[in-house]
């Protein structure tokens, strides 16, 4: 759009803000100009009728005239706030609102009033049941660690909270599962005042909350309750806000209650943390509180310039905290430095690339007072790892001047055992100790048999190290059975070299009621790197403990995302960022940049078992007369391993559309090689195009069964021209446990077919994976 255009746009949308205001400003010279109008034409009507000495007929002749001209002015007025409308940005409406509600900012967000009225409906209920679980199980926790604490009122007030908008996720991001995100604010007129040994030492109030919850129902059922359970976190720490009164206002106290208060919620409902709820016993805990990351998100924290000075000096002592979701990570801090060089690198877990965001504050250290502030940013990492926008300059929001240079690398993550010395090499040409090379997801089941302490049972909790990275499980009360179902991600420098050492403690005593070392390159032995709730004995106890373990290899991804849902880059753009920090419609596409999409055939290293695989050609002719109602086939080539399996499939190119159809009938004679381990089939779908984005969809999944009917159609925008130049890829997976494994591939090389006008049905065996899905 040139610049002319532009300049319209903003006039029109300007105008069309102002209208009311203008039109107010000309009513009265309408209605003068109006009037003059009315009365010569009631003069000109009486000389008319003055023989007859009727004054009917004019006053009928102008109320019909007025009539007709203000339909015509009404229509007028209609027509053109429409035409201005058209040309309205966001940027003109920002200019009146300053704050928009995300339905309004977002198009694939949802207004959603009718459940505001719930919930104003049902605020008082909540308000009672907040205020009954604050005088118990909030006071009793608090009395342990300052005796005689307690609250003395509680007054949530008349406001509730509010739903901004509501996002439900597409179908096509995930079969087995429906993910809701809520834009949730609070913003009342609540009062909590409390003492201690009876002395009322503060009180808050005017609580305030911003964040994003999200929602995800899973396991999709085929019987009731149809959804087997429910996870609910936020992907981002929230904005939290109140005012102190009273002793706890002093500014040192102050901090230390928010910082508290923050920490608390972070640890039970910013993610990895999560509430979660099983809705029917066939479902397995691990299903619900098992991580399911996306990948991991490297960040180079390189250096910053033109500070601000904090101390007396004249220089500052600069450090950075980052933060995604629950994950916090802190560089090392710089000694009188406004251009500080920190080259720290750390990384984060991460779930969804386009929800979540990474936030960073800069400090000034001070040895005697609380640390300064010196500047923040919020990072929308789905953008940050666009390829172009991973390397890059911030400008310090919240302070007078000064910018950070941070640099971004999205980690995929991979089953394949060979790209692991890819990843070595990579540590090894960086020179970074701080980086990793594989992510090992832990799922905490339980423990059997914990000796007791002094004749009590203990109250025992998990620590999980690997190399340096350690984590912490619950506490369970009382128990020499302690049933955690906790899921853990812990990036690993080395598999080949680093173990996990875990050890239950008991809390009271901070005594080791047992011990395990496990070798993380065990899992090089076991099929798709990962074992499934296997019991271990412990070292020094009599006791047992329950794991699942899966290791993942991290390999640079690069990611495309598909912005059709949103509004257009330009638009967005022009938003502020306190409006866009909430997260869009985006689907992501994972494209391995070590993989060539000509290439089907993964190179295969000296160290490789040999394979064998029956290989043949398998050419498809146009059929005799005699089969002439049925569909044609052309020829094509792929790698066939009959003890896999067979998927029947559909495909048909529509040249008026200009899409290519697929449909996955049904697959037949997938191997079973443990009768108490059914799979739980799905299909893959990706195209791929030279030097273009790669398609994805996938099926539903078939519960227990080695011979799935799915009979689902898909459809993909490609141009006749393009479409020799396209690969399809059909994976098929079984869902288990912490992810998905893969069962068998087809690939359809489409510059085999010399036209695809008519349908045709065939039967497909199916290989080995050759390509990541």
């Amino acid at each position: 759009m040139d610049s002319s255009s532009k300049d319209s746009g903003h006039q029109g949308g300007s105008a069309f803000i102002n209208e009311e205001t203008e039109k107010k400003k000309m009513n009265p010279k309408e209605i003068v100009i109006s009037f003059a109008k009315k009365a010569a034409l009631f003069i000109i009507g009486y000389v008319i009728c003055y023989l007859n000495l009727s004054l009917t007929l004019p006053i009928l002749t102008i109320c019909t005239l007025v009539f007709f001209e203000t339909q015509t002015s009404g229509i007028s007025k209609k027509i053109s706030s429409k035409s201005k409308a058209s040309s309205y940005t966001k940027k003109d409406l920002l200019k009146v609102v300053d704050e928009l509600p995300s339905w309004v900012t977002f198009p694939d967000r949802e207004r959603a009033e009718w459940l505001n009225e719930i919930i104003g409906q049902l605020w008082p209920s909540i308000s009672l049941y907040v205020i009954k679980l604050c005088r118990t199980k909030l006071q009793t926790k608090i009395q342990k660690k300052f005796d005689g604490f307690k609250f003395e009122e509680i007054d949530f007030g008349f406001t509730p909270p509010k739903i901004d908008g509501v996002k439900v996720y597409n179908k096509n991001v995930t079969k087995d599962s429906i993910i809701i995100d809520f834009d949730l604010y609070y913003d009342g007129d609540c009062t909590i005042n409390f003492s201690v040994s009876g002395t009322q030492i503060g009180r808050i109030k005017d609580f305030q909350v911003g964040a994003e919850l999200r929602l995800v129902l899973k396991p999709l059922m085929i019987k009731m309750p149809l959804i087997g359970g429910i996870q609910i976190f936020f992907l981002n720490t929230p904005d939290i806000n109140f005012e102190l009164e009273g002793i706890s206002g002093i500014p040192g106290l102050s901090y230390f209650i928010r910082q508290k208060i923050e920490e608390r919620i972070t640890k039970k409902l910013v993610f990895p943390n999560k509430v979660t709820k099983r809705f029917s016993k066939s479902v397995e805990a691990a299903e619900l509180k098992s991580l399911e990351p996306a990948g991991v998100l490297r960040v180079h924290v390189f250096e910053a310039k033109d500070l601000e000075r904090k101390d007396v000096t004249g220089k500052s002592d600069p450090y950075v905290v980052l933060t995604v979701g629950a994950q916090e990570r802190k560089t090392p801090v710089i000694k009188r430095d406004l251009n500080p060089k920190w080259d720290y690198w750390c990384e984060f877990v991460i779930l969804d690339p386009v929800g979540q965001h990474l936030h960073f504050k800069m400090f000034d250290q001070d040895d005697l007072n609380e640390d300064d502030f010196m500047g923040s940013g919020i990072i929308e990492i789905h953008q940050a790892i666009k390829e172009g926008e991973n390397d890059k300059w911030f400008n310090l929001d919240n302070a007078k001047h000064g910018k950070i240079h941070l640099r971004f690398t999205w980690l995929g993550l991979s089953a394949n055992q060979e790209d692991l010395q890819a990843a070595l090499k990579e540590i090894a040409l960086l020179k970074v100790a701080d980086i990793s090379s594989a992510l090992l997801t832990i799922y905490l089941d339980t423990a059997q048999d914990l000796q007791r302490v002094k004749s009590k049972k203990p109250e025992p909790y998990v620590t999980l190290t690997v190399n340096k990275y350690q984590q912490k499980s619950r506490v369970k009360k009382h128990t020499c059975d302690p049933m955690w179902e906790q899921g853990f991600s812990i990036c690993v420098p080395n598999p080949e070299t680093d173990s996990l050492n875990l050890a239950i403690i008991d809390k009271e005593s901070e005594t080791k009621l047992g011990q395990l070392t496990y070798h993380i390159k065990d899992l090089f032995r076991c099929p798709d790197m990962q074992i499934s709730k296997e019991e271990f004995n412990l070292t020094n106890s009599t006791g047992k403990i329950v794991i699942s373990l899966q290791l993942r290899i991290l390999m640079h991804n690069k990611y495309e995302c598909d912005e059709s849902d949103t509004d257009s880059e330009n638009d967005s753009n022009e938003i502020s960022r306190d409006n866009s920090v909430r997260s869009s419609s985006r689907k992501f596409r994972t494209i391995t940049t070590s993989t060539s999409v000509n290439d089907s055939t993964p190179p295969r290293t000296p160290s490789q078992p040999q394979t064998p695989v029956i290989e043949k050609e398998v050419t498809f002719e146009r059929q005799s007369s005699l089969r002439s109602s049925q569909s044609s086939v052309r020829s094509s080539s792929f790698k066939v391993k009959p003890e896999l399996g067979q998927m029947e499939i559909s495909l048909f190119y529509s040249a008026p559309r200009q899409k290519l159809v697929i449909t996955i009938h049904r697959i037949s004679n997938l191997p079973l090689k443990d009768p108490s381990h059914i799979p739980d089939p799905y299909v893959k779908l990706k195209l791929i195009g030279v030097g273009s984005q790669k398609l994805k969809n996938k099926t539903k999944v078939i519960m227990d069964n080695c011979d799935p009917v799915y009979e689902e159609t898909f459809e993909y925008l490609v141009s006749n021209s393009d479409l020799p130049n396209n690969k399809l890829v059909l994976t098929v997976k079984s869902k288990k446990m912490f992810n998905s494994f893969v069962m068998g591939q087809v690939i359809i090389n489409l510059n085999n077919f010399q036209g695809l006008n008519e349908p045709f049905k065939e039967w497909y065996e199916l290989s080995h994976a050759e390509e990541s899905d």
